[in-house]
């Protein structure tokens, strides 16, 4: 049987997936190779990511990156506020990078095309008739809403970004022929905010330790907190947890300590270690050491879209986790038997409660294991993506069969 051949666009390069997108994209294009040949087309945003082109040719049939210089966004960005573009496709898009996917296009018989993020759609001709999978993963334009409240200028630039890739998201969606969310509740919103037709869900996965970290092995005390840390939100949470959780819980347990652990650090968040009991490591080689010494993870995000990689994490290394409703409210409805969400003005008490019954902490790391072992494995998401694409190719080949037929 032939394979099919694919392009591939994702607004971020693939590799290495140390962060909650490209892990996302990392599996979806080791899906995507395993079932064909795939054209590889997506930028790079850290110059260090450059150094992994040469792993990702050994899967792809080829691989052009497109380098996104900080500063020519910021360019971008600032002439989209006049010509009515989202800012944030003017970021992470390119005039070259379109011109040459047009070129593939041209000359490359495709069978289908899958784009990661909603930007890479600007990257398709209209009119485009090869079949389009989108993996739009969560739906920005309601993360631009939920930061437009409030009177400061950011949150009037948010509000105007919000109805712009509201826009680019519903034309988007008519151009597509399905549309791939990372939870059930980002599918249930695009349904509602941009269109139901051909709309699914397919969960992110989680990499499973072998065995469960022995609870003498871990510090008491000790809370972890991980994520890329120039992520607004995450950087947030950072202080959160640094600044009003931890005070609080330190008055309880004078021996509890925070990790804040993640690649590039804010200035804000790098100042969090000058407090008492905060310790910000930057960049670690592996986030799975942290994990296993901790005794709680604490993820105090008021702002959640998606999916939360790093609360998967925690609990694929049977560690207990604090969080916020919000958070428990984007994963499976049986995860509430596995951590614990209550609102940051409580999460103090809550944090003490469970270090003061390391039982307790004990059974709930178990649900963690067995939560995420039921519903976010790689090869569950392997499989959902295979049947998708394999129902778009032939759809797409009766349609063409049908066309030939009324010749």
């Amino acid at each position: 049987m032939r394979r099919p051949s694919l392009l591939f666009l994702a607004h971020r390069i693939p590799y290495p997936p140390n962060k909650g997108d490209k892990i996302r994209s990392f599996h979806l294009l080791n899906t995507l190779t395993r079932l064909g040949d795939v054209d590889l087309v997506t930028h790079a945003d850290d110059p260090r990511d450059l150094a992994h082109v040469e792993k990702l040719r050994e899967s792809c049939r080829s691989v052009t990156v497109f380098p996104l210089p900080r500063w020519t966004s910021r360019l971008r960005a600032a002439r989209a506020v006049l010509s009515g573009e989202p800012l944030s496709v003017a970021w992470m898009t390119r005039g070259l990078a379109r011109d040459f996917v047009h070129e593939l296009l041209n000359e490359r018989s495709y069978d289908a095309v899958v784009v990661y993020s909603s930007q890479g759609m600007s990257y398709l001709p209209t009119g485009c008739k090869i079949p389009v999978i989108l993996d739009a993963v969560d739906v920005d334009s309601e993360k631009w809403a939920a930061l437009s409240h409030g009177f400061r200028p950011s949150a009037w630039v948010a509000g105007v970004e919000a109805r712009r890739m509201r826009r680019f998201e519903r034309s988007a969606h008519q151009r597509s022929a399905r549309v791939v969310l990372c939870t059930e509740r980002e599918a249930a919103l695009w349904s509602q905010r941009i269109g139901a037709e051909g709309v699914v869900a397919i969960t992110n996965g989680v990499a499973q330790p072998a065995q469960m970290s022995c609870t003498n092995n871990r510090v008491s005390g000790r809370l972890v907190f991980c994520g890329a840390m120039d992520y607004e939100p995450n950087a947030r949470a950072a202080e959160i947890a640094a600044k009003r959780v931890l005070p609080s819980l330190r008055l309880q347990r004078p021996d509890a300590h925070l990790e804040i652990v993640g690649r590039n650090p804010t200035l804000a968040v790098q100042r969090l270690s000058g407090l008492p009991g905060v310790h910000v490591t930057g960049e670690v080689p592996d986030v799975s050491a942290h994990l296993a010494a901790a005794s709680i993870a604490l993820v105090p995000l008021e702002l959640a879209r998606g999916i939360q990689n790093k609360v998967l994490e925690a609990c694929a290394h049977g560690l207990p986790v604090v969080t916020t409703p919000v958070v428990a409210q984007s994963l499976h409805e049986s995860v509430g038997e596995a951590l614990v969400a209550v609102p940051v003005d409580h999460m103090a008490t809550a944090v003490a409660e469970l270090l003061a019954d390391p039982q307790r902490c004990e059974q709930l790391g178990v649900r963690a294991r067995a939560f995420v072992a039921a519903h976010h494995s790689w090869s569950r998401f392997d499989t959902s993506y295979a049947e998708l694409l394999n129902s778009v190719l032939a759809r797409s080949e009766k349609s063409s069969e049908e066309a030939r037929a009324c010749r």
